[in-house]
């Protein structure tokens, strides 16, 4: 499974960040594999269409679950249309804690 974490840093103690499209950055993690890459928001800046432009590139990637602090109307649609998960965690957390959970889940089915 490949997931996308929008994050505030480049980091494994980086928290979720609130925005998806307006994150600084995003993680993305294989976890059949358990690598991972960090990718600089280069649509946080933009005047608008950043949520947008963002899940585009990362549906590129092959992601099949994004988690954000919250997605907008456009980025849900989109994801949606492509079958992209979207999870927005119930409190704050950090891309140490989002990865562990995933693992515990890929080791428990």
């Amino acid at each position: 499974m490949i997931i996308a974490v929008a994050l505030n840093e480049n980091n494994s103690s980086a928290l979720v960040d609130e925005h998806f499209g307006r994150c600084a950055w995003y993680c993305i993690y294989n976890s059949e594999n358990s690598k991972f890459e960090y990718i600089e928001n280069a649509n946080r800046s933009a005047e608008k269409g950043a949520g947008s432009k963002s899940a585009e590139m990362l549906s590129q990637k092959g992601i099949q679950i994004a988690i954000a602090g919250r997605f907008g109307v456009k980025v849900v649609e989109f994801f949606r249309k492509n079958n992209i998960q979207m999870i927005i965690p119930e409190t704050q957390k950090n891309l140490e804690e989002i990865l562990e959970m995933f693992n515990n889940y890929k080791l428990k089915k």
